[in-house]
């Protein structure tokens, strides 16, 4: 199977989760974003919490085009 540039994130309950409060938050900055998600999810790993911003904004992209 050929890597690409542009792997697919895993989705899942917990990530769709996240993105749901960082969508209702509408941070105004990334670093606001990750501490938003660090207190709502204070167990969940930071690579996990950069995951679920990654959806989102992939999410954002393709509905911006």
């Amino acid at each position: 199977m050929p890597m690409t540039a542009d792997p697919i994130l895993p989705e899942t309950a917990l990530t769709q989760s996240m993105v749901d409060r960082i969508a209702r938050l509408h941070p105004a900055s990334t670093a606001e974003a990750l501490r938003a998600l660090r207190t709502a999810f204070p167990e969940i790993p930071l690579s996990e919490r950069v995951t679920a911003l990654e959806a989102l904004r992939r999410a954002n992209a393709v509905s911006a085009r």
